[in-house]
């Protein structure tokens, strides 16, 4: 069984988010795919919450030496996002379930209050679209 290592926003956004990324490259467009196709009900890919920097990161024009530098957000700010999305979630880094678990664990808790008042990507999100979370 695959298992992929995954940061807490990319875990929760990567299916919501509207916006894309043509000038972060080819591969970070390739990896970010992967995750949402493994984001789907049914899917056997183990997911493990991952602390800090993961496979998309890496790729990312605006990672440099294990740390997010983008001017709308470094590493600190990206490590209080991830925290307040486990805190929204219940859960901790470290824990692993199948995507297809992880789709219906969070498919009942969302949209956290994280994305209604302080998620700087909420009016590019899908998930306070009616249907957007499937029943």
């Amino acid at each position: 069984m695959a298992t992929a290592r995954i940061r807490p926003h990319h875990l929760l956004c990567e299916r919501f988010l509207k916006l894309e990324f043509p000038d972060r490259g080819t591969e970070f467009q390739n990896i970010e795919q992967k995750i949402k196709n493994i984001l789907r009900p049914g899917d056997p890919t183990m997911i493990e919450v991952a602390e800090g920097v993961d496979e998309l990161c890496r790729v990312c024009p605006h990672c440099c030496g294990d740390r997010c530098e983008h001017p709308q957000g470094k590493e600190e700010a990206v490590r209080k996002w991830d925290g307040r999305i486990l805190q929204g979630l219940g859960i901790a880094y470290g824990e692993a379930r199948t995507s297809g678990q992880w789709y219906v664990f969070m498919k009942c808790r969302l949209p956290l209050d994280f994305c209604r008042m302080r998620c700087p990507a909420k009016l590019n999100c899908r998930v306070f679209e009616t249907g957007a979370i499937p029943e």
